[in-house]
């Protein structure tokens, strides 16, 4: 079957498309009709009232995520890096929290440049030290700064305690250099563990985001308390501790995030490459005395190689296990097919979207019937 097996793109029309567009490197290409579907699951599954954050290291594109906030109808980003927020801060006004902490000289750079970010961006903290070399970047620049806390609820990378409220209450309160502005808590690994660990994890998450909420309520103002992620953004409803959810890889849904497939989510994102060489009952190497052994087989050499993702066009072929991994030719192995020739477009579906989706160059766009356009993606 020339079609992904949950559903959504027909590949051999990708590909032949892509042929007919000239596509003679390697590319990430996007597919907007399924893109559109899971734009439509997006908004069945999670909560409208809470506020949704994309998130563009999974997303990395000006124009893809242009074309999902006006869909989703939200302004709300998460950005992971110093090149990919200076771009961003470059263009369209937005709201930007930090899904990561960033060295203070990066901090000092951003903000020298964009002054604005004082204002757009909250900037995630996740130990005393680290707040305390904001405070004194705050107090050089004489402007506050907007923090959200990072806090520890259970996947242990980091982030504060509930222990740590008492001390941080304290230093927020004399402190006019600093301005609380939110709470994150990412729980990627309640997805991921069994049952009964996962009841208790999800108790724990609960216990503490709900101490960290009560107190930054104490503190007056409106706040953003963010959670989720790809795998779990619909399990949230409003009326608890937290009030936004972030997603980002669903809506591509690479293959680490297959399970979402469930939701009804299908693939959108693909890798595409040019077949180079097409080799029927091609001998292994130094075993020609067992060439008989291939007639009914054939490899192709694509252009370029060792692309996160898994070979899913041509169909039924997959990486050689004798020739192995290579950037350069990388050889597919598979059952002999009639018309395949050089120049036909091979697929792949992505392991995951960060770093896949911009490490090619531009994107193509792809909409059945309407050809291709060329969308450029952002730095890492």
């Amino acid at each position: 079957m020339d079609k992904d097996d949950i559903g959504g793109t027909d590949l051999a029309e990708l590909s032949a498309a892509l042929k007919k567009g000239g596509l003679d490197r390697p590319a990430v290409v996007l597919d907007l009709d399924a893109l559109d579907h899971n734009i439509a699951i997006l908004k069945k599954t999670a909560d409208p009232r809470l506020a949704w954050r994309l998130v563009a290291k999974s997303l990395p594109s000006e124009p893809l995520i242009r074309y999902l906030q006006n869909a989703l109808g939200t302004r709300k980003l998460m950005v992971f890096s110093d090149p990919m927020l200076s771009q961003l801060l470059s263009g369209t006004p937005t709201d930007v929290l930090m899904g990561r902490p960033m060295l203070i000289s990066s901090v000092r750079r951003v903000l020298g440049c964009y002054p604005k970010a004082t204002h757009q961006v909250q900037w995630l903290v996740d130990s005393f030290a680290r707040l305390e070399e904001y405070r004194e970047l705050a107090a050089e620049l004489g402007t506050p700064l907007r923090l959200n806390l990072e806090i520890d609820v259970g996947l242990h990378r980091g982030g504060f305690a509930i222990e740590d409220i008492a001390r941080l209450d304290t230093a927020f309160r004399n402190c006019k250099e600093l301005k609380l502005a939110g709470l994150m808590g990412y729980e990627p690994h309640l997805s991921k563990l069994p049952s009964v660990l996962a009841a208790v994890s999800e108790k724990r998450f609960e216990k503490t985001y709900g101490a960290f909420v009560r107190w930054a309520r104490s503190m007056g103002g409106e706040f953003c308390f963010n959670t989720g992620g790809s795998l779990t953004f619909h399990k949230y409803q409003s009326g608890g501790s937290i009030n936004e959810v972030s997603f980002g890889s669903v809506m591509v849904l690479p293959t680490d995030f297959k399970s979402s497939a469930s939701l009804g989510f299908v693939p959108a994102a693909y890798v595409a490459t040019p077949i180079l060489k097409v080799l029927p009952s091609n001998p292994w190497p130094g075993l020609d005395v067992l060439s008989g052994l291939r007639r009914r087989t054939m490899d192709v050499a694509i252009q370029g190689g060792y692309f996160m993702g898994e070979p899913i066009y041509p169909c039924k072929f997959g990486y050689s296990g004798i020739f192995g991994r290579s950037s350069n030719q990388e050889i597919w192995s598979g059952r002999s097919k009639a018309g395949l020739a050089p120049g036909d477009i091979a697929l792949l579906r992505p392991s995951q979207s960060e770093l896949v989706l911009n490490s090619l160059g531009s994107m193509l766009a792809y909409r059945r019937d309407q050809g291709l356009s060329e969308w450029p993606v952002l730095p890492h």
